[in-house]
């Protein structure tokens, strides 16, 4: 069991590590809102922290924030893009984990 999960912490840790880099900048988030609806935002990355990481996102001056794991990246819960290259940040992650 623990040769499964191994993997899965190092890859936790390197998603961690590679958005320790985005802290301050933009990056645009994809994910299923449900129905075949697809809920695209851009936002920056405010602060990530052990377990989870805080996007901020602007909607017509309003504020609002919202936390994601890094489990939420590993399983593609969400997806994290480049806003100006349209690349995934994290392509080195497989389809399934």
């Amino acid at each position: 069991m623990a040769l499964i999960s191994l993997p899965q912490q190092e890859a936790l840790g390197r998603i961690k590590s590679d958005l320790d880099a985005f802290v301050g900048k933009k990056v645009r988030m994809r994910t299923a809102k449900g129905r075949g609806l697809m809920w695209e935002k851009e936002g920056v990355v405010e602060e990530t922290y052990p377990n989870l990481f805080i996007i901020l996102f602007e909607d017509k001056d309003l504020f609002r924030k919202a936390s994601y794991s890094y489990a939420d990246v590993l399983t593609k819960t969400i997806k994290l893009v480049c806003p100006q290259t349209g690349e995934e940040l994290f392509p080195w992650l497989p389809d399934r984990f």
